[in-house]
């Protein structure tokens, strides 16, 4: 007596796989779709092209270098042990970021765990671009200098 499973069983597992894959990419390119929407809001702010927020390694850069950061550590985020790194500058570069929108340190805490809220407030509230008050001047970006008084 031998065991002849039907062929049904696996063609019902193979489509639940692809079902839980696609479900899954899903949710991954919305989470993407969502940070990238955020991140466009505070580049627009900042006066950078918002397409800049939607170039997957390139939003990295220009993070980095609206932060005062050297931008090409973006690249490090392709690099098993190096996106250890550069997630240290991203998150040191969300400090300048912060406080170049009048926030204080401690905004970056909000940042290093919950980042897409960190980039709605940053994004949405009232707060304007004004990188004189950051300690680290911005490679990237406009309004770079104070404005002088009118004379």
């Amino acid at each position: 007596m031998s065991y002849d499973p039907s062929p049904a069983i696996p063609a019902l597992g193979l489509l639940f796989g692809l079902a839980f894959l696609f479900l899954y990419l899903a949710v991954l390119a919305g989470a993407y779709a969502l940070f990238a929407w955020l991140l466009s809001r505070v580049f627009r702010k900042a006066g950078i092209p918002a397409w800049k927020a939607w170039v997957p390694v390139y939003n990295g850069w220009v993070f980095l270098e609206l932060g005062g950061q050297p931008g090409w550590i973006a690249i490090l985020t392709l690099i098993p042990v190096g996106n250890v790194v550069a997630t240290v500058f991203m998150c040191i570069a969300a400090y300048n970021i912060g406080i170049a929108f009048a926030k204080d340190g401690a905004w970056v805490v909000l940042y290093i765990f919950v980042p897409w809220l960190w980039l709605a407030i940053v994004g949405f509230d009232s707060a304007r671009w004004e990188p004189w008050r950051s300690p680290v001047p911005p490679v990237y970006g406009t309004n770079v200098f104070p404005p002088t008084p009118p004379a």
